[in-house]
């Protein structure tokens, strides 16, 4: 026999019976077909095969979708976006057609449920282990499938610890009042009209079990499940295979979310046992064994059979011998090369007979037919899969995983000047003289705020400062600061304090005089939310002896440029916002500061060109509300639509709509008067800041 190839009649007779071999693993679980076999060759008679273990390991991430009491509400809870879990399992087949194995998932839980008549969530931790059993669908699918799907079922144990959201990071209850918002007291409570705002953490800190709410008891936090799911698989080479499928775990207990049929008041659910949905992909490796030896009796073939046999087989019927064709069960018809793959002229990866477009333009996306996909058909579905999965999103990077660990910085340490701190209240005289320092800043530490001046690289630069500050009769005491936290550095300062004076004790002069002019936003009884003075980065708090704390921004040293700060805040809707001077550590009037105004400052007295029109809208005010608003109201609100709530210390306003001229917003206003809302009115929205209507209308004029 010629040796075309270059490997002698050994290696090739060698080759050949692997090939035979595989022949016969193939006829161990079917009949075999005689019809192929060159003429003369009798078929040889093989005994069944006996299954051997294979054993094969998988590890993979999925998303954990819970049902039951808690989030029974969402219409369209979407299983894809939720908290994510970890499988790992091991598995090794008993028949062709099923496979057993062990599995153990861990991950999260969560929901959060938030309506009128209802606010819970919770966040459990889940620990699966268990066995399951996988069937192929072998004896109805083709064999030579590249795609299996199955289905699975077992049996498992679960254990789970249940946590709720109930306090914010202080420490402080959430109470969800009518009108949307999150408050640390409660909406009937007498102090109703102090409370304050405030904003989930997503810090699941309370044990639901232990909180013992609806009087259960120590329960168990363990129980059993049946977990059944579908999926598909898939062999990529090497021993490997990628696995993707979805799982129903049926719990035998209601108390995974803590609450059920039996639970107080507004908490009761229904008296269903909870169950949960893991939605996942993995990837398995099979571990390498040796092939299983096979009782076999067959008619004796001689060398020359098996070579006619192996060199002359073409089991596909595409004209490539199968020793040469590196493309095995080509569709019959199709056009293939010398090597007998399926030819593909326009390079788009769908072979020519499967390709309902053979000309594709070099580097285009193509479909499963090999058809060009255009850019509005990929927006389309994007979109389409983006709007499957709108509900229940998560929306921090908190709820989902947790919080990140903040990297790590470089420490910069620089120098101030201390010049006053408050626990509780500091003196009219002393907030005048801090006032007066034009750098004046706060500083947060703990129970304590720090009023502190200047930022210098070098201790020097700070103790000149200091000094200075004698001139308004402000005792100064230099400290360093680093990433916002005061530290005392006492040796440093007195060694520095010797080179600087060097004996001498000379005090440098110390300017007089000095006009410093500020916007003081307010004075209220109750300390107001930070969130409210949100982007105003120079805002100083100080609280008086008389009870009240007082909100200043800005530091000027001529009256119209604060005039000018003024207006900016009165664009952030903060209406009672007046200015204030101080010279020498003391407040003086205005007309002893320079003003010249004679009126207060409205809309009107911003600069041309100040304004950017385009971000100025009109609303209507519906209405004003304190404390609870009636369900009827709110029912007419909801149906309204393009609703905004905003939040003040004294009530909550709802403004409709978004307009972009005065005659809309008019037009509109009357329709919501003949809905039963008489005290409407329009006001104006610059960038998200409500002012008066009629100054809205000046600012449109403007040019």
């Amino acid at each position: 026999m010629p040796d075309n190839n270059g490997f002698g009649t050994r290696a090739l007779r060698s080759l050949s019976g692997i090939a035979f071999s595989g022949l016969l693993a193939l006829s161990s679980f079917s009949q075999a077909d005689t019809t192929s076999l060159p003429a003369g060759i009798n078929a040889p008679t093989v005994e069944e095969a006996a299954v051997r273990l294979k054993p094969t390991f998988g590890i993979g991430p999925g998303m954990f979708a819970f049902y039951g009491d808690v989030g029974t509400r969402h219409g369209t809870y979407s299983p894809l976006v939720t908290r994510v879990g970890y499988e790992l399992r091991a598995t090794t087949p008993i028949t062709p057609w099923l496979e057993v194995g062990a599995y153990a998932l861990h991950g999260r839980l969560g929901v959060n449920e938030r309506s009128l008549t209802r606010n819970l969530n919770f966040e459990s931790r889940i620990t699966t282990g268990g066995i399951q059993f996988r069937y192929n669908f072998l004896q109805l699918l083709n064999p030579k499938r590249v795609v299996e799907p199955y289905i699975m079922a077992g049996f498992e144990s679960v254990e789970f610890l249940t946590k709720t959201d109930l306090r914010d990071a202080s420490g402080r209850a959430y109470h969800y009042w009518s009108d949307g918002t999150i408050r640390d007291i409660d909406e009937n409570a007498a102090n109703a009209g102090d409370a304050v705002e405030l904003q989930r953490d997503y810090s699941y800190e309370s044990d639901v079990r232990e909180s013992n709410l609806d009087g259960f008891g120590k329960y168990l936090e363990r129980t059993w499940a049946v977990p059944v799911g579908i999926g598909a698989r898939m062999d990529i080479g090497n021993g490997f295979d990628f696995r993707m499928g979805t799982t129903m775990h049926f719990t035998l207990t209601d108390l995974v979310d803590g609450v059920t049929d039996g639970s107080r008041d507004s908490r009761a659910g229904d008296a269903r046992n909870d169950r949960f949905l893991f939605s996942s992909f993995s990837i398995g490796y099979t571990l390498p064994m040796k092939p299983a030896q096979k009782k076999a009796k067959m008619t004796p073939l001689n060398s020359e059979q098996i070579d006619q046999l192996a060199w002359m087989g073409d089991e596909d019927g595409d004209g490539v011998q199968d020793i040469n064709d590196k493309c095995p069960y080509t569709p019959n018809g199709a056009k293939v090369d010398a090597f007998g793959c399926p030819l593909d002229g326009d390079g788009d990866g769908v072979p020519d007979h499967a390709d309902d477009e053979l000309n594709s333009a070099q580097g285009a996306t193509v479909d499963p037919r090999g058809v060009t996909i255009t850019d509005e058909e990929l927006l389309k579905a994007w979109l389409a899969y983006k709007d499957s999965g709108n509900v229940n999103m998560v929306t921090s990077r908190v709820e989902s995983f947790g919080p990140m660990k903040p990297a790590v910085q470089k420490v910069k340490r620089v120098y101030v000047v201390k010049v006053g701190e408050q626990v509780e209240s500091i003196s009219e005289e002393l907030i005048q003289k801090l006032l007066s320092i034009p750098d004046i800043r706060a500083v947060e530490q703990g129970d304590t705020t720090f009023y502190v001046v200047g930022s210098y690289e070098s201790i020097p630069e700070a103790l000149r400062r200091e000094l200075e500050l004698k001139g308004i009769k402000v005792e100064g005491r230099v400290m360093a600061e680093e990433n916002g936290r005061l530290i005392d550095v006492t040796d440093e300062i007195n060694a520095e304090r010797a080179k600087l004076t060097g004996g001498a004790g000379e005090t440098p002069e110390v300017p007089k005089g000095e006009v410093i002019v500020r916007v003081q936003l307010g004075a209220f009884r109750h300390p107001l939310s930070k969130n409210i003075f949100e982007g105003i980065d120079d805002l100083v708090v100080i609280k008086g002896d008389d009870g009240l704390t007082r909100y200043y921004t800005g530091s000027f040293k001529e009256v119209n440029p604060a005039a000018a700060h003024k207006v900016q805040m009165l664009l952030r809707g903060f209406q009672g916002a007046f200015l204030v001077a101080f010279r020498d550590g003391k407040r003086i009037s205005m007309k002893d500061a320079g003003a010249k105004l004679t009126g207060p400052e409205t809309m009107s007295n911003a600069p041309s060109g100040a304004i950017d029109k385009n971000k100025l809208r009109y609303r209507v005010q519906v209405g004003t509300f304190v404390g609870n608003i009636p369900m009827e109201t709110m029912g007419k609100l909801i149906e309204m639509g393009d609703i905004r709530p905003i939040t003040s210390p004294d009530a909550v306003r709802y403004y409709y709509g978004q307009f972009k001229s005065r005659k809309e917003a008019d037009d509109s206003k009357v329709a919501i008067v003949k809905k039963g809302f008489t005290d409407a009115f329009v006001v104006g929205d610059m960038n998200g800041y409500i002012i008066p209507a009629d100054e809205a209308d000046q600012l449109m004029k403007q040019r």
